[in-house]
């Protein structure tokens, strides 16, 4: 019994040594392949804006109809992302995000098939439960592949992975006009996510940490601790940030084609490229949140700058008398200020918990993405309708900008000048 005691202790003590050395490298090409997990979630999301003239036409739906087609598919992050999160902790993130992946291609291939608005929305629906699956489970493997100095840059690079993989798809979308349908689009989606959950499943599934790994098991945290860490103010008030930006953004980037088709501005597969372009202009503020985040000013008083600039752009896009090059230079002025904004998000995450206590933060980042994506395109649909003219849109987007602002500056007061102290990061298998 002694040498047996002796041996796990050896066991343990090396197991903890692998770990002090992996942890304070930083893996930048396995947290490449991690942020291709969420790049090919987003595809689900870039394949619908360039082909919504296509499936209006086919199936006959209205303005609203469309609407719920760009924004049903957050459904279920509105609904339970701090949920998601708290099971990512609990249940492995690796498992969760090739899940994630997996469930999103089959409703992807499903959806293909539909006659109507109600089995696409379904699906749209599902291809959600399969989004939020991915993307909240996968901040955990970033952080299990990052050295301390090196995870705040990490995970505000991770912010990128939506505008990635939306403008991707945003961009073959517009080059296959006229020679795919939209439902051979769908069905490549299908293929790519289903081909990305067996590669990201065969590479980390070795290096991930599983509770059976353990010699020594850690004492479980209840989940409703899990729970209550994503329910302080200052992590609801960093997803209300989040909120009012995806909102924001989905709503601009969602009818960007439509407005700019129904004005003869550009034909269908043109306005497609052209919100493809905005789109990928997103991924520079993003980048530049990491470096952004070294410099004295505090990451929430970062996020009240960039969503002010935001709502200033947002009114010229909309104000069809203007010139069109000055509303697309405003667009792309909205897109890159704007992107400063998801990788500070994530980045302020550790000011409140330590890598195995944040997977119901990032659920709740998700669940505010997903309250705000799924409100904010239909709501404006239904703002345009009321008003009769895109400066609806306008008047919308300067509105949730303003909240935004609110929240950011209500968020200063709570987020700490110093990150939490690192600790073992949690079970990822």
């Amino acid at each position: 019994m002694q040498r047996r005691r002796e041996k796990d202790k050896s066991l343990f003590a090396s197991f903890r040594a692998t770990r002090r050395t992996r942890g304070s490298r930083t893996s930048w090409g396995m947290v490449g392949l991690l942020f291709l997990i969420g790049v090919t979630a987003s595809l689900q999301i870039g394949k619908v804006p360039g082909e919504l003239p296509a499936i209006q036409a086919e199936l006959g739906l209205s303005l609203f109809d469309i609407g719920l087609i760009v924004s049903i598919f957050s459904l279920v992050a509105a609904i339970g992302g701090i949920f998601v999160g708290a099971l990512s902790d609990r249940f492995g993130s690796l498992r969760l995000a090739v899940a994630g992946l997996a469930l999103g291609g089959v409703a992807s291939f499903v959806g293909s098939f539909a006659g109507s608005a109600a089995p696409l929305l379904a699906s749209r629906v599902v291809e959600g439960l399969g989004f939020i699956l991915a993307t909240t489970s996968t901040p955990a493997l970033i952080a299990n592949e990052t050295g301390l100095s090196d995870r705040g840059r990490a995970l505000g690079l991770w912010g990128m992975y939506m505008p990635a993989g939306t403008s991707l798809m945003m961009v073959v979308a517009a080059f296959l006009t006229g020679s795919w349908s939209w439902r051979q689009l769908w069905q490549a989606t299908t293929f790519l996510n289903l081909a990305y959950a067996t590669i990201v499943w065969l590479v980390f599934r070795g290096r991930v940490d599983s509770p059976d790994q353990w010699p020594t098991k850690p004492k479980p945290v209840r989940f409703k601790e899990r729970l209550a860490t994503a329910l302080r103010p200052g992590p609801l008030l960093l997803a209300g940030c989040f909120l009012t930006y995806a909102g924001n953004f989905l709503a601009l980037i969602g009818f960007m084609p439509l407005m700019l088709s129904r004005s003869g501005e550009a034909s269908a597969a043109f306005a497609g490229l052209l919100t493809a372009v905005i789109v990928a202009a997103n991924m520079i503020g993003n980048a530049a949140s990491g470096f952004l985040a070294e410099r004295k000013i505090s990451r929430p008083r970062i996020i009240a700058i960039s969503a002010a600039i935001m709502g200033a752009a947002a009114i010229f896009v909309f104000l069809e008398t203007l010139p069109f090059a000055l509303r697309y230079t405003s667009a792309l002025i909205f897109a890159v200020v704007g992107g400063v904004i998801p990788g500070t998000c994530f980045g302020t995450v550790e000011s409140f918990a330590s890598p195995s206590k944040a997977g119901p933060i990032f659920g709740g980042l998700i669940q505010g993405a997903g309250i705000g994506q799924l409100l904010g395109p239909s709501l404006v649909a239904a703002t345009v309708e009321a008003v009769g003219s895109w400066h609806g849109a306008a008047a919308f987007i300067a509105a949730g900008a303003v909240v935004n602002v609110t929240l950011a500056l209500l968020l200063d007061r709570y987020v700490s000048k110093t990150p939490a102290p690192p600790v073992r990061p949690p079970p990822s298998g």
